[in-house]
């Protein structure tokens, strides 16, 4: 499995990674600063999944296409 680190502080940030190929992410310093901020992460992740109408976060997971 692939696991996306580093720089991990939004949502934005988690999708990117799972999008690139992550089934799974860590979220590590932005704990220090924001200690709500894994909830946060987990809220936008379940957002722009009912945004983009994705039930199953595994659909996302390598779902980028390079053009």
């Amino acid at each position: 499995p692939v696991i996306g680190m580093g720089g991990i502080s939004t949502a934005s940030d988690a999708i990117e990674f799972i999008l690139a190929g992550a089934s799974a992410i860590q979220v590590g310093t932005a704990n220090f600063i924001d200690p709500q901020v894994t909830v946060k992460i987990i809220e936008g992740i379940e957002d722009y999944m009912n945004r983009h109408k994705v039930s199953n976060i595994t659909d996302l997971v390598g779902a980028m296409e390079l053009r």
